[in-house]
């Protein structure tokens, strides 16, 4: 069965977030889906992110066009809503994570002292405390990117995009108190070949080594390089388990967070590559799986044709029958008022790779352009984010039953 280990391992945030990750099984009924909450802009926020819930079924998300720097929202399961709001600095919020207290951990790409992010807590309360204030290569990373993950002693663990010695991001801890040291600083082989600059966060396994990707570095081509699939163990050695090869046979651009599941596989999507066409015409993207063992295969490569999804941003996760769900940015047929390239779809993987499109945003006026993943309640329920489109154009919360 599909689970990320870093809830299941060595996170102590299983009460609140285990039900991110494993869902019941699917049911043979018809999908249905519909609008949770849409975003008015202006004070009441827009372009929403990646969602987490408790277990009381209360969602948590960051959106990225409030008054002043950024904000958090809470939305009740009966739809009442609260914000909070990032009144010292930061712009760009991308990832959340609670702890048992229930405060909330929060990364902010850009603001802080020069510009290169920041990570805030929320406390229950509303009350809103700086944690570090990222300063930047080469010392520091720089534009914090996914969600963090957190030890069973209360520290957390995160990448940057950019910063750390070589300027092409890091591995960061973040002790409870706010102490950060960067673990790991990318781009020390020549030509990047053990990755650059991840654009997602980690996963942890039982003995403590963390498992992430790059979205540059590795094998050459593509543009600029591939991207990669890193292990770091606890002493800080990093080893590269995949280089991903581009279009056409292979994707690349990875820059959702992996799963991986009680036999060490790993899951996850790619921006771009494989099949031509798509976004920038820089090819429509993939799924794929990892095993242990180095073997390497594309579960799915999506096409943006006949309905079917292009260029996903954010990573997969799974039910207790081993199907994987995720979102496509782009693609979903014809018709979408937002985008050139398609408003987006939510996609179905079987275990052998069958695609099954369980919704596409068709015009955009129930949301367009998903850029997080889906997040479960464990009673067969998704939900997650349009970034864009919905009732006043500023994009919207769904939920949608397979």
């Amino acid at each position: 069965m599909l689970r990320i280990l870093d809830i299941a391992s060595k996170c102590i945030l299983c009460g609140a977030l285990a039900l991110v990750v494993l869902t019941a099984p699917k049911s043979a009924q018809a999908t249905s889906f519909k609008v949770v909450y849409s975003f008015t802009g202006g004070s009441k926020g827009g372009n929403p992110g990646t969602l987490i819930i408790d277990a009381n079924g209360n969602l948590y998300g960051a959106e990225g066009q409030p008054v002043g720097y950024g904000s958090v929202f809470k939305l009740a399961p009966k739809g009442a809503i609260n914000f909070y709001y990032l009144e010292k600095g930061g712009e760009g919020t991308k990832g959340l994570v609670m702890d048992a207290k229930g405060t909330l951990w929060v990364n902010v790409t850009g603001g802080g002292g020069i510009g290169c992010g920041v990570i805030f807590t929320i406390r229950p309360s509303g009350r809103e405390v700086l944690k570090h204030d990222f300063a930047g290569p080469p010392s520091d990373g720089c534009a914090p990117i996914g969600a963090l993950i957190m030890d069973e002693s209360g520290d957390f663990y995160g990448t940057t995009f950019n910063g750390g010695k070589n300027r092409e991001g890091t591995v960061f801890e973040l002790a409870a108190g706010g102490t950060e040291t960067v673990l790991y600083s990318f781009c020390r082989k020549a030509n990047c070949a053990d990755g650059a600059s991840p654009d997602a966060g980690l996963v942890v396994d039982s003995e403590g080594n963390l498992y992430g990707a790059t979205y540059w570095g590795g094998r050459q081509g593509c543009g600029d390089q591939c991207g990669t699939v890193f292990e770091l163990a606890p002493d800080g050695t990093e080893t590269v388990l995949h280089k991903f090869r581009g279009p056409p046979n292979d994707g690349n651009g990875p820059n959702g967070t992996l799963i991986i599941d009680e036999s060490g596989n790993f899951y996850g999507t790619l921006f771009t590559g494989g099949r031509a066409g798509c976004f920038e015409d820089t090819g429509c993207g993939a799924a794929f799986k990892l095993a242990p063992d180095g073997t390497y295969g594309v579960l799915h490569f999506f096409t943006g044709k006949t309905g079917d999804g292009a260029n996903p941003v954010a990573g997969l996760i799974a039910d207790s029958a081993d199907n994987l769900y995720g979102t496509t940015e782009y693609g979903g047929g014809r018709g979408c008022t937002i985008s050139p390239y398609g408003c987006g779809t939510i996609f179905e993987l079987a275990p052998d790779g069958t695609e099954t499109i369980l919704h596409s945003f068709g015009n955009g006026s129930n949301g367009a352009n998903p850029t997080a993943g889906l997040v479960a309640d464990g009673k067969g329920n998704f939900y997650g984010t349009a970034s864009e489109g919905g009732a006043y154009g500023f994009g919207s919360v769904f939920e949608i039953t397979p």
